[in-house]
């Protein structure tokens, strides 16, 4: 299958985000992948990363976008989970009008953090008529409650930037994770959603899970048993997405 594999251009709020996109000949979706917040851990061996998962969906027949979204890795600006959420619908937006895809269905595939980034953009109305959720947290376990933990783990643990004003004042920073909360967003939106999590995940207890799609109107849940946090590492969670997205996005 021939994929053709480009940059991404998205600018939001100034900024510039590094992304990339891979389209097959004659795509049956757009899928849109929007990461979490990073891990400390070493990558393993081989790991190809997001580009590497976009790769994947686009030699299962979707068109797949990605991008670092603001604070992370070759993405200009300081991190906020509110500045992720306007990250995410620009994402939406340059995914839409790469050539060969403003007609496709769309899907949104978050990862953790951007899992619960995902729901909240949806609800503020990217355009998008599908969700899937790995390992996504219902609500914030720690970084509304314990603003120097939070602190501390962006800037040393993920390595993310934050601004000067946040570092002075990290207390309006926080607020914002009390309100991009996924079980509270989830229910009201309409289109079906996949919730997908592992019994091993040792970040978002799994019971998470349970909780988005009792809240949700139309979900499905998959709790696949022994699989860690880091769902786009799992091959059955993957396989599972691009077998829902098949029968979801017809």
């Amino acid at each position: 299958m021939s994929i053709r594999e480009s940059s991404l251009p998205i600018v939001v709020d100034g900024l510039r985000l590094a992304g990339v996109a891979c389209v097959p000949e004659e795509p049956r979706g757009l899928v849109v992948l929007l990461h979490g917040i990073p891990s400390s851990a070493p990558p393993d061996p081989g790991d190809e990363g997001y580009p590497g998962l976009a790769r994947l969906f686009a030699s299962s027949g979707w068109a797949a976008a990605w991008a670092d979204m603001r604070g992370v890795r070759g993405s200009q600006g300081f991190f906020s989970i509110e500045g992720w959420v306007r990250d995410a619908r620009a994402m939406v937006d340059a995914a839409r009008a790469i050539e060969g895809t403003s007609a496709l269905p769309v899907a949104l595939v978050g990862s953790s953090a951007g899992g619960a980034v995902a729901v909240e953009a949806t609800k503020r109305g990217a355009p998008v008529d599908a969700l899937a959720l790995l390992a996504a947290p219902a609500a914030w376990v720690s970084f509304a409650n314990d603003t120097g933990a939070a602190v501390t783990r962006i800037t040393e643990e993920a390595g993310m930037p934050l601004s000067p004003e946040v570092l002075a004042d990290p207390g309006p920073w926080a607020s914002e994770f009390e309100r991009v909360v996924t079980e509270r967003a989830i229910t009201s939106l309409r289109i079906p959603v996949l919730v997908v999590h592992g019994t091993a995940d040792d970040v978002v207890p799994v019971d998470h899970a349970r909780r988005i799609a009792d809240k949700a109107r139309n979900a499905e849940l998959l709790i696949l048993e022994g699989a860690p946090h880091q769902l786009r590492r799992h091959a059955a969670a993957v396989e599972a997405t691009l077998e829902w997205l098949g029968k979801t996005l017809r």
